[in-house]
């Protein structure tokens, strides 16, 4: 996809290549952030047992933290899902429609996304200011910090699904 602007030339592939590049470093931290996430849940609950079964005096404050870094894993599961293009979807009437049907579909696939995305986003960020006072009950820390997954997947989303939207439409051009 090249243009003009005011008589400079450019062309946006390379730009679309950086962003390609942001977006799969990005996707690189998230898939650690995960897998560390993962790891500190699975030694909190492990460890969870160990006090309550074998040392009879259970972590009062373990099944909250587990809760709250399973929200986080899944939500950021989602949003690395988002760039990877696994999240599931039903092709049946999409392998049935031409190439022109086809595009059009994804991109409102695409736009219904990014407006669902855009709203938890937004709504994320007002429940966050809504319960940053508020403290939980067992690790006594801001609520705030168990909802602020919802805007920061949100927008991880928002950036994945952009990059995407900019590489389909630099292969629709070049095609």
């Amino acid at each position: 996809m090249e243009g003009e602007v005011r008589g400079i030339s450019f062309s946006v592939k390379p730009l679309v290549h950086k962003l390609t590049g942001f977006d799969n470093l990005l996707a690189k931290g998230e898939g650690w952030v995960l897998i560390t996430l993962v790891v500190v849940m699975t030694v909190v609950v492990f460890l969870q047992v160990i006090y309550r079964y074998l040392l009879a005096q259970p972590l009062h404050w373990s099944e909250e933290l587990a809760r709250y870094l399973f929200v986080w894993i899944s939500i950021l599961g989602a949003a690395l899902s988002v760039q990877r293009r696994g999240h599931f979807g039903m092709d049946f009437f999409f392998k049935m429609l031409p190439d022109k049907g086809r595009r059009y579909l994804i991109f409102l696939i695409y736009l219904l996304m990014g407006v669902v995305v855009l709203v938890i986003l937004v709504q994320g960020i007002f429940l966050v200011q809504k319960t940053a006072a508020q403290q939980s009950p067992a690790m006594e820390i801001s609520m705030g910090w168990a909802y602020a997954s919802l805007p920061a997947g949100a927008a991880l989303m928002v950036i994945h699904l952009l990059v995407i939207i900019f590489r389909e439409a630099m292969q629709k051009t070049e095609t």
